[in-house]
């Protein structure tokens, strides 16, 4: 049976589909992210999705996400507000429902592309033989759900620093990690990573020691991959989301003694 998404529906209506932002903020061979900005009242019209993706709330509220089939779903963005999407949904929208702006940042992770059936620009991958999906054809559509808040805190080699493992790609080395810096604690030497990272900081107040940039709670900061930063100091404990859309380092750190710490 072919699954429904909605092309269909949108082809007797006329409907084009459009972006999934509004503009591209940074794109690589991993990830794109891109960033939705929404008035009070204004909205991101239909549109389809063919990558996972995270999405970062930068401030807003109250949205409404509905699909072309009707159904209203309402949502909750305020500022610092997280959703992993694995799986491939319903062509959709999106309208701001509050009275404020609604800014965010959405990072695809290119790496998987979704296929959909009734989607006649994409054609559903040839069977191999003796019917059934190609080999990890079906992982790819598995969703993941973690309550973070019941997850307790993995210590690292650093002291002082401690992580919670949400998602990671062990072929790529891609990872989303919730990261936890005590109070005085931070990176002792300037570095850089091999591959792009993503931070959110969700609370306290994080310092690059050099530059004097600091990271307090709703800032986001991306460190291309190759860019030196560092030394850094937690002014506050802190604790942020930190993507990577690749391997961490390029060589272990000389701060882990621990080799899976660099991971």
């Amino acid at each position: 049976m072919t699954q429904d998404n909605g092309f269909a529906i949108a082809q007797e209506r006329g409907i084009t589909l459009g972006e999934i932002g509004h503009r591209i903020v940074e794109e690589n061979d991993l990830t794109r992210v891109w960033e939705v900005r929404l008035e009070p009242g204004e909205e991101l019209g239909f549109h389809t999705h063919y990558h996972p993706y995270y999405v970062v709330s930068l401030g807003g509220g109250a949205n409404e996400i509905e699909t072309i089939f009707g159904e209203k779903i309402a949502t909750e963005e305020p500022l610092g507000h997280t959703t992993f999407i694995n799986d491939p949904r319903a062509i959709h929208k999106l309208t701001n429902r509050s009275d404020q702006t609604y800014l965010s940042r959405l990072i695809e992770f290119k790496s998987v592309r979704w296929v959909y059936e009734d989607d006649p620009s994409n054609p559903v991958p040839e069977q191999p033989e003796g019917g059934g999906a190609p080999e990890g054809y079906e992982a790819a559509f598995k969703e993941i759900l973690i309550h973070a808040a019941t997850l307790p805190w993995s210590p690292k080699s650093l002291p002082g620093l401690s992580q919670k493992m949400l998602w990671r790609n062990e072929e790529t080395g891609a990872s989303i990690a919730l990261i936890r810096f005590e109070k005085g604690v931070g990176i002792p030497n300037a570095h850089s990573h091999a591959s792009n990272q993503f931070m959110f900081c969700l609370s306290g107040q994080y310092r690059y020691i050099p530059t004097g940039t600091t990271l307090v709670a709703g800032s986001f900061y991306c460190n291309p991959i190759g860019s030196i930063h560092g030394p850094t100091v937690a002014d506050e404990t802190t604790v942020f989301l930190e993507i990577y859309d690749g391997p961490h380092y390029p060589v272990q750190p000389p701060w882990y003694t621990n080799e899976e710490d660099a991971h």
